[in-house]
C-alpha cells in the first residue's frame, strides 16, 4: 500500500465510487470518514479501494487557520482536520489539506511517536493515525 506506514487493527478496506483523479495513497473524505486510496481510480467499476484505517506518510501543514496561515506546531498525538473539494456526485472529498484547523473534518492524529512539527510548517512525510469511526 502505497504511503502506509502501520497497518492498525481492524484494518477496514472499502469500495467507494469516486472522481476519476483519485490515485494510490491519496488521503480523501468518504462522506465524514477519513481514507487513503489503496489503488489508483479504476475506469471497469467507478471507483476504487480505499482503507480507512492504519498510519500513513502524508503531508500536513501546522497551522490552525489555511489561509492566511496561523501557525500552530503539531505535537504527537494532536487531533489533525481536513478540508478539499467535495465531488457531490460521489460524496467524496480530494484534494486534503491536513492541518489543526478545526473548521475541517477529523481526519485523525499526528502519530504519537512522530516528532513535533514547528509552527507554519508543511511536513510532506508526517506520519497520521486515521480517525475512522464505522
Amino acid at each position: 500500500m502505497k504511503n502506509q506506514y502501520y497497518t492498525g487493527t481492524n484494518v477496514s478496506r472499502r469500495f467507494a465510487l469516486c472522481p476519476t483523479t483519485v490515485t494510490a495513497g491519496m488521503p480523501v473524505l468518504i462522506g465524514t470518514i477519513p481514507a487513503v486510496a489503496l489503488d489508483n481510480y479504476q475506469a471497469n467499476t467507478g471507483g476504487t479501494t480505499f482503507l480507512c484505517n492504519g498510519s500513513f506518510v502524508l503531508t500536513v501543514i501546522a497551522a490552525t487557520v489555511i489561509s492566511p496561515v496561523t501557525g500552530s506546531a503539531v505535537n504527537p498525538g494532536d487531533k489533525l482536520y481536513a478540508t478539499g473539494t467535495l465531488d457531490s456526485v460521489t460524496n467524496i472529498t480530494t484534494g486534503l489539506t491536513i492541518s489543526k484547523a478545526t473548521g475541517g473534518t477529523l481526519f485523525g492524529h499526528l502519530d504519537p511517536s512522530g516528532t513535533i512539527i514547528a509552527s507554519t510548517t508543511t511536513d510532506t512525510a508526517a506520519v497520521v493515525v486515521l480517525e475512522a469511526e464505522i
